[in-house]
């Protein structure tokens, strides 16, 4: 594994308490970026092929035994989430056991007990909208009225190309992850529309970038007007009782290739022939 940059960890977790969010500049290589994108690209645009209907889950088939299934929805005009198969190139251990993100994990939470419990991707298309403004996974309604000083669910997130407002850069109001109101959860897009609030923050992330999103933070994709699409992968790390609905299904090869550490945070995984 490639020399790994020098971060100040309790300065990265004090923004992330802080902020909601923490990026990792010039974390990943950028050729193992290119080289997931050469792979993701293809699988991608098969999705978008067959998402012929808004909203429709999707489940490409015809490849040959040795690969998984590729799944993906249409979510909204022209943005597709596609859930990232368990193989190479995307099984990277550079990034998904990166030394510096386990590290940061450990401080965070205080214990290396946790697992890997998703792996998708968000891929806003040229002609693509903004999102509503929204929250991720649901936590805030764990306990209503209590902000949560421990999250217990993380997205690690990559984008596979060089991301700014034109090909729609991801937008996050900071500081938002301990709001607690479920009166407000179903109408933040019209609240903020019309108050007085901290302005917005674009993620305009370079290749190689790795960051941290708490998924109580308030957030939206924003339109794509490049004539590219913007990929962007997600690992997710949750504690132990933090159930995912889809385990993370990887052939008996693949899993073999694990580390020891790896196969601690995968062992909720699927093995499938």
């Amino acid at each position: 594994m490639a020399a790994q940059p020098d971060y100040d960890l309790d300065l990265k977790l004090a923004e992330l308490k802080i902020n909601g969010y923490v990026t990792f500049e010039n974390l990943i290589p950028v050729e193992t970026i290119d080289r997931i994108r050469e792979a993701f690209l293809p699988l991608l645009e098969e999705v978008k092929t067959h998402s012929n209907t808004q909203g429709e889950d999707v489940e490409v088939r015809g490849h040959t035994d040795d690969r998984l299934v590729v799944e993906g929805r249409l979510q909204i005009v022209n943005r597709y989430t596609m859930y990232v198969p368990w193989e190479q190139p995307f099984a990277d251990p550079q990034i998904f056991e990166n030394p510096v993100m386990l590290d940061f994990l450990d401080r965070y939470w205080g214990t290396s007990d946790y697992h890997i419990t998703c792996y998708h991707s968000n891929n806003p298309y040229p002609g693509s909208e903004y999102q509503r403004w929204h929250r991720d996974a649901g936590i805030s309604k764990l306990v209503p009225h209590v902000g949560l000083e421990v999250c217990p669910h993380f997205g690690i997130k990559f984008p596979l190309v060089d991301t700014y407002e034109e090909n729609g850069s991801f937008e996050i109001l900071p500081a938002t992850q301990y709001l607690a109101d479920p009166e407000l959860e179903n109408c933040y897009d019209e609240v903020l529309t019309k108050g007085d609030f901290p302005t917005a923050r674009r993620l305009n992330l370079k290749k190689g970038t790795l960051w941290v999103q708490d998924p109580r933070t308030l957030h939206r994709g924003t339109p794509n007007r490049a004539d590219h699409p913007r990929p962007e992968l997600v690992i997710c790390y949750s504690l132990p009782w933090f159930a995912m609905r889809k385990p993370i299904e990887m052939t008996q090869m693949e899993y073999d290739k694990l580390s020891e550490r790896g196969r601690e945070m995968l062992s909720r995984c699927e093995i499938v022939e």
